[in-house]
């Protein structure tokens, strides 16, 4: 089998969830202790607080449906994709240009409705089926200290280029591993807004280390995610991307159609849940997680009672 660089954590959200009892067994808290009827489900997930939370919500929601769910963590987005290829991987969330840019080898779609279209047609040759999208687009931004961007009057991306242009290679630029790497990373987002920065002066870190980066002065620039709760709390702004670099990432369930096929109820299951999935209540999820450090599984079960999803 080959999983890219897998760093599959293979184990149930234990490691997320540690001590809570909704991150284990075959009952869920409120759901009248229904017991597993309709099988084995494995969820995916990449290795970030969004989709911690993601494969989480699903989860709950399989497991009130009577499901007994398996969930895998991967490193990132080739790793989990692979895992989906090989039938490693029922379902998992995913998102409209990474799909488009970076597993279909394709330009980017700027239109959201487009985008999506475009990579469920593709995708759908391939049996992996893309249920409908949420409103949630988890996008890229480019982060800088409020009080820098102040200062050197910096509110678009292209501000900082000219700055960068300026500064003679002394600014430091924190990203992802993966965004470093992407077809639609870091060299496209150089490319179009015209600018250079040194290896040197590139630090890969963990994602959810981006903003303390920028927020302690280790580095002037990140590229993290605009939804992260930690860019508020930290006093970041998210500079204007005014040529438009970043597509849509709009997040959808996508399942392997053979599964599908055998379970068809939960195409319904799941696009109830995209149903109700903004950037907004995604937002506020993130900040009960990094920043409250609230339970991952506690904090997923809340949102799935508020909105009326254990019950059916």
């Amino acid at each position: 089998m080959k999983i890219g660089r897998v760093c599959l954590i293979l184990m149930l959200l234990s490691v997320l969830g540690a001590c809570s009892p909704l991150s284990k067994g075959s009952y869920i808290s409120g759901s009248k202790g229904r017991p597993v009827q309709k099988g084995e489900i494995t969820i995916g997930s990449k290795s970030m607080t969004e989709q911690y939370l993601l494969m989480k919500i699903t989860s709950l929601v399989l497991q009130a449906h009577g499901y007994h769910v398996k969930e895998l963590v991967f490193l990132d987005s080739p790793a989990i994709r692979s895992a989906m290829e090989n039938g490693k991987v029922d379902l998992y969330w995913e998102y409209t240009s990474t799909a488009q840019v970076n597993y279909l080898k394709r330009p980017p779609i700027f239109n959201p409705d487009k985008a999506y279209q475009a990579v469920a047609k593709e995708d759908g040759k391939r049996g992996i089926i893309w249920l409908p999208r949420s409103q949630m687009n988890s996008n890229w931004a480019v982060l800088v200290n409020e009080d820098l961007a102040n200062k050197l009057h910096i509110k678009t991306i292209s501000d900082l280029a000219d700055y960068i242009r300026r500064d003679n290679g002394s600014i430091k630029i924190a990203m992802n591993e993966e965004y470093l790497n992407r077809v639609d990373g870091f060299k496209q987002l150089e490319q179009v807004y015209q600018f250079s920065v040194p290896n040197d002066k590139i630090i890969a870190v963990d994602t959810s280390l981006l903003s303390q980066a920028v927020l302690e002065g280790r580095v002037e620039v990140a590229v993290g995610m605009a939804n992260d709760a930690r860019v508020k709390f930290n006093h970041l702004v998210i500079l204007k991307d005014d040529r438009h670099v970043f597509p849509p990432y709009d997040a959808a369930p996508v399942i392997l159609n053979q599964t599908l096929t055998k379970k068809p109820e939960l195409r319904e299951i799941l696009t109830q849940i995209s149903n109700v999935l903004t950037n907004q209540n995604m937002l506020e999820l993130l900040y009960k997680v990094d920043i409250q450090h609230q339970d991952i599984a506690q904090t997923a079960w809340t949102f799935l009672r508020d909105h009326h999803l254990l019950q059916h």
